[in-house]
């Protein structure tokens, strides 16, 4: 097996990082050459190593920009690890790329959830890889109503690395709406690494809703989220995945102080070859805390899709409530869906329950529907979209549920 520092493209930080961003980095490059490239054998990639395929070093993509690009209110464009274009204008709002962040703020982005895990291989490359970032600090008592839209995008061939760190000050509250996107790749391979964290601060609430929608078949997505939580801060998400080459996503929440909730919700779709890969992990650290979870799969033709799920309970989190959902749907015989629920619990004073089931559509409500006059077709668009409305429809901003249902019932269609 290779270690993954045969992919840096760069022998040094960037000159133009803040000294706290140059030591981190440097302290991630020299233990890349300790972290192995995935096989089938490392456990938390058992099931999407062999989609890796050749993981040789790639030409750097150029910043290939369309200046004349009109982009929507309230939104920013980071494109090939670069900031391109802002139209946010929202009180109580600050904006910086990590060239431009004092040491103060660099720590913070240092002290992340995903920046301390070691367990994250490609979050590793992507820490001693990225060549700058995006801050977006949101002050105390900040209320936005209008959401913060990022676009993340990957134009050319070759791999980029993004980041974004979010830091949510006391009482505060903001929907982030995170897209990733490809553009200009012609047919050629391409890998976006990407990383977000967010630090809610005490009494703070945020809705997360992250998009993975380009379905580019020769394409790869390898990303990660991490969420910290304060004292009764409140984090809700909502993700829709479809698959592409290899899609990953790894979603970790630590929930370091008392009165915390989060609520993760997520539906999943692949179709012909693609791979979808969820791995999400709640960390109950402190007591009286609460974590609900939810994701829907479904999967056709002779794609594949990986759920692992796990609640992890430590010592001093009593009083902790914990739930977590994952339902699945095959659409094919040659389809797989892979769903490993997980509780870790070191306290004795908790309610936690998990659950997962995995079927294919009920041949008698396909036959009820059609004894009322609806065509075979038309009745397995609907029941198989309605196993995921309930959660599409729950997305708070109503333009994105309405695209996720407009999107999915085109890619849920049984017409021949």
């Amino acid at each position: 097996m290779t270690s993954l520092n045969t992919l840096l493209q760069r022998s040094e930080p960037e000159t133009s990082l803040p000294q706290t961003l140059k030591s981190f980095q440097l302290a991630k490059r020299s233990a890349l050459a300790n972290v192995l490239t995935p096989t089938r054998k490392t456990e938390n990639w058992k099931y999407s190593a062999k989609r890796l395929g050749d993981m040789t070093p790639q030409a750097t993509v150029t910043n290939n920009i369309d200046a004349d690009e009109q982009i929507g209110p309230n939104t920013l464009v980071f494109e090939n690890g670069l900031v391109k274009e802002s139209t946010i204008d929202i009180a109580g709002i600050t904006l910086k790329k990590f060239s431009a962040l004092n040491e103060q703020e660099a720590e913070l982005v240092t002290q992340g959830v995903i920046a301390r895990s070691d367990g994250l291989q490609f979050a590793q490359l992507n820490h001693a890889q990225f060549a700058d970032g995006l801050f977006i600090g949101i002050a105390d008592n900040t209320q936005a109503e209008q959401p913060l839209r990022i676009i993340v995008r990957h134009t050319g061939t070759g791999t980029s690395y993004s980041r974004v760190f979010v830091s949510l000050g006391k009482l505060a509250s903001i929907t982030v709406i995170e897209e990733l996107q490809f553009a200009d790749l012609n047919g050629s391979p391409a890998l976006l690494n990407c990383v977000t964290d967010c630090a809610l601060g005490a009494g703070s609430r945020m809705n997360y809703i992250r998009s993975d929608m380009d379905q580019q078949e020769q394409s790869k997505i390898i990303g990660a989220t991490g969420i910290y939580l304060k004292r009764d801060s409140f984090f809700e998400s909502h993700c829709l995945g479809l698959g592409t080459q290899l899609d990953r996503h790894d979603f970790r929440v630590e929930m370091a102080e008392p009165g915390a909730e989060c609520n993760l919700n997520g539906v999943c779709v692949t179709q012909h070859k693609q791979h979808y890969d969820n791995h999400t992990c709640v960390d109950h650290i402190a007591p009286n805390c609460q974590s609900n979870e939810s994701y829907r799969c479904i999967a056709g033709d002779e794609s594949q899709i990986v759920f692992n799920g796990r609640i992890h309970i430590h010592r001093d989190a009593q009083k902790t409530l914990g739930s977590m959902s994952n339902k699945n749907l095959l659409l094919s015989n040659s389809a797989e869906i892979d769903s490993k629920p997980e509780l870790e619990i070191y306290a004795d004073d908790v309610k936690c329950a998990h659950g997962t089931t995995i079927g294919q559509l009920d041949e008698q409500e396909v036959y009820y529907l059609k004894t009322r006059g609806i065509k075979d077709e038309q009745a397995r668009q609907m029941l198989t979209l309605g196993f995921v409305l309930e959660l599409v429809r729950a997305n708070p901003v109503a333009e994105i549920a309405e695209q996720w249902e407009n999107k999915l019932a085109a890619l849920l269609s049984f017409e021949p």
